[in-house]
């Protein structure tokens, strides 16, 4: 029976496929960077999934390199869909910082939470700021067909309600919370995967 280490793992698997079938039939920009990142996401966990199947120790060094990939990845993501380059300023400015605290994770390990922090804080501003050009533009009488408003809203679900899971993650005695943070990492591959679904008519973002 699966459990609920797998389903976030098999969400991710639907999500990837999903968004390889909707790159051959739309080979744009932005579904290309969605693509890499679904597919890079689902190989990293299937690679953390082998190595607590073999109980080796955890493999730190994988999630600390994929950290950046994922949180760079997105920076690019919303600077190619965010038009207003005046509003993108801030977020450059909190991509800075992360970039900076990920480099003191070879000094200190524990900078790698305050990393993830600021990134899913960088991910829920680049988000908002495409929100907010959205809906003053004429595509929001169509948002429910981009798929880039639903990739959007799996986003704001999982990285900003993760930001409070990686705040007290260290004063944690057990891994009684991790069932949230995974139940996160479904829905948004269930939104995700629903808006490739829903949107495959939408001939251009």
């Amino acid at each position: 029976m699966m459990n609920l280490f797998d389903m976030p793992l098999c969400s991710q698997f639907v999500s990837a496929v999903l968004s390889l079938f909707f790159l051959y039939k739309k080979n744009t920009l932005f579904v290309k960077l969605i693509t890499l990142f679904l597919v890079v996401t689902f190989f990293v966990e299937l690679s953390g999934a082998y190595y607590r199947s073999i109980k080796k120790p955890n493999s730190f060094l994988i999630y600390q390199y994929y950290s950046l990939f994922e949180f760079i990845i997105i920076f690019f993501i919303y600077q190619n869909l965010i038009k207003d380059a005046k509003l993108f300023i801030a977020s450059k400015i909190i991509f800075i910082v992360f970039i900076a605290t990920w480099i003191l994770i070879y000094f200190d390990k524990s900078f790698y939470n305050y990393a993830i922090i600021i990134g899913s804080f960088n991910v829920g501003v680049s988000v908002f700021l495409y929100l907010r050009e959205l809906l003053l533009s004429n595509e929001i009488i169509n948002y429910k067909k981009l798929l880039p408003f639903w990739v959007s809203v799996g986003f704001l679900v999982f990285y900003l309600a993760s930001i409070p899971f990686f705040s007290f993650i260290n004063y944690m005695r057990n891994r009684d919370l991790f069932p949230v943070l995974f139940s996160l990492i479904v829905l948004m591959n269930l939104i995700i995967s629903f808006g490739l679904v829903w949107s495959s008519k939408e001939m251009k973002y």
